[in-house]
């Protein structure tokens, strides 16, 4: 979906452009989203930002576009989705899970990083609604400090991003997200997608971002050989990872997963 901030924004290779406005770009720094913003650091200025304040700064103009989480859309409708390419997956996506100690359906309190919007509602969601999971107690934790070992045995743990990537303690179960919800829905899930303060600025980006991603996935060697965030994981599997678990498209399929998403949450009472 803690996740480190040490993973690198700037990229290689940029496409030179003439007479582009230079705009701020919200971006997470994990490996899945490097694809994604490919060349952008060359007329854009990007900047590190927690899922969970992407919306907040699009809407306060500190940010003109972001690789916001989809639950920001859902919350926040004024903002625009800008169809150029998504963090998703079709399948297990490995770097968004819960931990266990038991069986999930003795899950009492569910240990998390309240910066991913998206993780968290996914976690709740299916612990509520699949597992049968009632009366569940969401508790943020430091995530840098926090170490998964530490919880009791109706304790679980939400961790998302680059530090997902690394094997699980020994004895914890594992829950993949993206894997739990292909399994009950069929549908692809969408954890993040382009959005923009307004529609000017979405369609001005549209053509930038859509080149960005084309040119990101043909780089995904240099990508992975150069990126510093994890320091655990192989350079073979981290290309594996982006290559076989991550979707990075946004058609009418993920945007099905998606609207089922948005629908189920409001169902179980967990957004408006």
């Amino acid at each position: 979906m803690s996740e480190t901030a040490t993973a690198p924004i700037e990229t290689q290779a940029p496409v030179e452009r003439k007479n582009v406005t230079s705009r701020k770009v919200g971006v997470v720094p994990f490996l899945n989203a490097q694809p994604l913003i490919w060349g952008l650091a060359e007329n854009h200025h990007l900047s590190q930002v927690a899922p969970n304040a992407m919306a907040k700064a699009l809407q306060g103009g500190s940010l003109d576009i972001a690789l916001a989480p989809i639950v920001a859309s859902f919350l926040n409708p004024d903002l625009q989705i800008i169809p150029s390419g998504a963090i998703g997956a079709k399948g297990a996506v490995k770097s968004v899970r819960i931990l266990t100690n038991s069986a999930p359906q003795e899950t009492r309190r569910l240990l998390v990083d309240d910066r991913s919007q998206t993780s968290v509602l996914l976690s709740r969601l299916i612990l509520k609604k699949w597992f049968g999971v009632r009366d569940l107690e969401v508790k943020p934790v430091d995530m840098q400090s926090f170490r998964p070992g530490q919880t009791k045995p109706w304790e679980a743990v939400l961790q998302f991003g680059d530090n997902a990537l690394v094997n699980a303690p020994s004895g914890m179960g594992v829950i993949d997200l993206a894997e739990e919800w292909h399994r009950f829905t069929g549908k692809p899930f969408v954890f993040a997608v382009w959005m923009a303060r307004d529609k000017a600025v979405a369609n001005e980006m549209k053509d930038q971002l859509d080149e960005a991603k084309a040119e990101g996935l043909k780089h995904l060697e240099e990508i992975t050989t150069g990126y510093q965030g994890i320091w655990q994981f192989k350079r073979t599997d981290a290309k594996a990872y982006l290559e076989k678990n991550i979707d990075y498209a946004y058609g009418e399929e993920q945007k099905e997963g998606q609207n089922l998403f948005q629908k189920l949450l409001k169902e179980e009472g967990l957004i408006p």
